[in-house]
């Protein structure tokens, strides 16, 4: 009730002093100035004499009583930090000369960032000159656990 109320005056105000650009000065303006004026009155009069005989519970005005959790934006907000994770791991495997590397990772993303997982697809990799004859796994697993700073154990890779 009391935000309805502010943002009705907050309205008013706002017409008022859109009307006072577009009119000026002139008779016309004086006016509408006068109405605006009259109308703001009334709109902060109207309600006082129902919070006089209702009471006011100020608990409520400066308070919201019901504040609830949305989960489905949470697990939205995990699976963005996740995949921007998996999309920043990717590319700094493309760097190294492992490129169509696809990496999914697991974890709690809350107050503090737990992996809990990190899967590698190797299905489609392709890789540079300069690593064709370095062990892909090792190499990989590697850069991995270097990026994330996570334990060697939690990375699975797979073709």
């Amino acid at each position: 009730m009391i935000v309805t109320w502010l943002m009705s005056i907050l309205a008013v105000v706002v017409l008022y002093v859109i009307a006072d650009l577009v009119l000026g000065e002139g008779r016309m303006g004086k006016f509408v100035n006068a109405v605006f004026a009259s109308l703001t009155i009334l709109i902060i009069v109207a309600p006082i004499p129902n919070m006089i005989r209702n009471g006011i519970d100020a608990d409520n005005v400066l308070f919201v009583p019901e504040t609830a959790v949305d989960e489905n934006f949470l697990e939205g907000a995990d699976k963005i930090k996740a995949s921007a994770l998996a999309r920043g791991v990717e590319k700094a495997l493309e760097e190294e000369g492992y490129g169509g590397v696809e990496v999914t990772i697991e974890g709690k993303f809350e107050d503090e960032i737990i992996i809990g997982q990190v899967q590698i697809n190797l299905r489609n990799l392709v890789m540079d000159e300069k690593v064709v004859h370095i062990n892909k796994y090792d190499a990989i697993t590697r850069l991995v656990s270097k990026y994330l700073s996570v334990d060697r154990g939690v990375i699975m890779i797979y073709e």
